[in-house]
């Protein structure tokens, strides 16, 4: 059961989305042969390599009447479906230059009163018994 699922799958797949599809055609095919076959002046009949060379070769042979009768033919028309899932990455190269040294200022912001005072020294000290 699981491998009739699976050529179903796979056979509706490909008549989907790949050009196998256009074997679905071949009776038109046939039957179109058939009716130049019949058609031919001659008593032998086109044979079915001058069919395909007329009909796929030479565009201009069939007035625009047939032109719609010829587009059911196999591999007439192109039934284009492009589903592309593809990403382009421009890879760059960085490069980070470490700097020698570091400079360090030192001077302090601030005034000295600002920051030296015994004031906030005390306030940190821990509380004393009395």
């Amino acid at each position: 059961m699981k491998k009739t699922i699976a050529i179903l799958f796979l056979s509706i797949f490909l008549c989907a989305n790949t050009e196998v599809g256009q074997l679905l055609k071949l009776p038109n095919l046939a039957e179109h042969f058939t009716e130049h076959h019949d058609q031919d002046e001659d008593k032998h009949g086109i044979s079915f390599l001058d069919f395909i060379a007329i009909h796929y070769n030479d565009s201009q042979h069939h007035s625009n009447q047939e032109k719609d009768n010829h587009q059911s033919l196999p591999f007439k028309t192109i039934n284009q479906s492009v589903n592309t899932v593809l990403a382009f990455e421009n890879i760059t190269e960085f490069s980070f230059r470490k700097p020698n040294t570091i400079s360090v200022n030192s001077t302090v912001p601030f005034p000295p009163e600002f920051y030296n005072s015994d004031v906030f020294a005390c306030i940190w000290l821990p509380p004393k018994l009395s």
